[in-house]
């Protein structure tokens, strides 16, 4: 997040808050207290079905919560089966499903196309690096107990609504390499095909809403796959009690996918609580709304005049400008 101030702010009222996000960090867990992984970058834990139906991570800002195993106790199969959110590390992108064959994927599902876990710079540019943790996730159509990749977020109030801002996906290999020459499952992909992810936002209503990024496509003779760590906007989801991803193929059949439903993610975003914050006369109002640059250095178009000039909007109609310190 780029830090927001005005000068008669920084100089009359350093301590006024400004709107930003919180971000979900591996490195501050919860359940499990702290992360071990094996030889191959996975968590030790990943086949737990009794202690991690959920995982939580977070700090005094708030804790985010993560489906792991949502058909609880005796999910795994005694070791054969997960489904939701698994903690991994290394950043492996090796093919395991060489001439066609799924090879040894369901071992080795560790991997991250990107190359590690996401860094978000001072620019906003996102980079990969292989000593940090990540969320690699599987997505399950036949998960009994609800979605298998589920996200949730308590505030430092309790509060349980919260108002996604974004997240940081990228192709897991088994998907990438299937859709590029076929895995045994899947076929490779041709013209016209695509790998989607869709975020599908629950209000307390359970009314859903939804946003979609393309992972793998087949466009213009060629495979485009976002093999980076790229922001996926999830704003338009509006305010939500939680987050549940699925994936969708055009290779699918009677028994749905055949392209392998893994993804990787990490750096989940929820919009901070709206602040009090100080105009241009130094009266201290409450704020109506606020724009802001998101992790990714994308700007709303609503709220910025120009390129260093953000509209702070009070709830008695009036407004102050503030200058962008990058």
């Amino acid at each position: 997040m780029k830090k927001i101030f005005t000068s008669a702010v920084i100089a009359l009222m350093a301590s006024a808050a400004w709107a930003g996000v919180i971000t979900l960090d591996l490195n501050k867990p919860i359940n499990p207290s702290s992360l071990e992984f094996n030889d191959l970058g996975i968590w030790t834990q990943c086949y737990n079905d009794v202690d991690y139906t959920w995982m939580e991570f977070g700090d005094e800002n708030g804790e985010f919560m993560l489906s792991h195993l949502i058909d609880g106790e005796g999910a795994s199969w005694g070791g054969y089966y997960w489904d939701g959110f698994c903690p991994a590390k290394g950043g492996d992108t090796t093919d395991y499903g060489q001439s066609g064959s799924s090879g040894t994927w369901t071992t080795n599902y560790g991997g991250c196309m990107a190359g590690g876990g996401c860094v978000i710079g001072n620019d906003g540019s996102a980079t990969a690096d292989a000593s940090q943790p990540y969320l690699v996730a599987y997505y399950s159509s036949w998960a009994m107990e609800g979605p298998s990749n589920q996200v949730m977020f308590v505030d430092k109030d309790g509060n349980t609504t919260f108002t996604p801002a974004g997240v940081y996906v990228c192709n897991h290999p088994w998907p990438y390499y299937g859709c590029e020459h076929g895995d045994g499952f899947g076929r490779p992909f041709e013209e016209g095909d695509y790998f989607t992810l869709t975020a599908h936002g629950v209000t307390a209503e359970r009314v859903e809403t939804t946003a979609s990024i393309n992972l793998i496509e087949f466009t213009n003779g060629q495979l485009i796959a976002l093999n980076d760590w790229t922001f996926f906007d999830l704003s338009s989801l509006g305010e939500v009690e939680s987050v549940y991803f699925t994936l969708d193929s055009t290779d699918s059949g009677d028994y749905g996918m055949n392209t392998a439903s893994y993804f990787c993610m990490d750096k989940f975003q929820v919009q901070d609580a709206l602040p009090t914050a100080v105009n241009d006369n130094l009266a201290t109002k409450t704020v109506a709304s606020v724009e802001y640059v998101n992790m990714a250095g994308q700007k709303s178009s609503t709220a910025f005049d120009g390129i260093n000039v953000m509209v702070t909007r009070y709830t008695d109609g009036t407004t102050s400008t503030t200058k962008v310190v990058r």
